[in-house]
């Protein structure tokens, strides 16, 4: 997290906050800021296509090697920062894939 927020992005990082906090109150909290949510955890696709719950934007991170994640993560987001909201992207080591995500009533 300390090399986005040397690059200039401004992050809130979850274990920061709090420890603990469950997948619904990350979804919370990142309605509440408005901010899109990097993830490592595949159960946010699960709560968005198939619970409905409503995100500004998610990314899950797929990449195993910290620095090739590091490296990776950065360069997709001087692309893409602008293009996170409304989408579910996938970001791997060699591929991105973006899926337009449709808007659900929030549970």
């Amino acid at each position: 997290m300390e090399t986005l927020r040397e690059a200039g992005y401004d992050i809130t990082w979850i274990r920061e906050l709090r420890r603990g906090m469950s997948d619904d109150e990350i979804i919370s909290l990142s309605n509440e800021e408005s901010r899109a949510i990097m993830t490592f955890d595949k159960d946010f696709g699960e709560l968005v296509y198939r619970s409905g719950r409503i995100v500004p934007g998610i990314v899950l991170v797929r990449i195993a090697d910290n620095e090739v994640c590091k490296r990776r993560v950065l360069d997709f987001l001087e692309e893409y920062s602008d293009a996170i909201t409304g989408y579910f992207t996938v970001l791997t080591e060699r591929r991105i894939r973006r899926r337009r995500l449709t808007e659900h009533r929030e549970i």
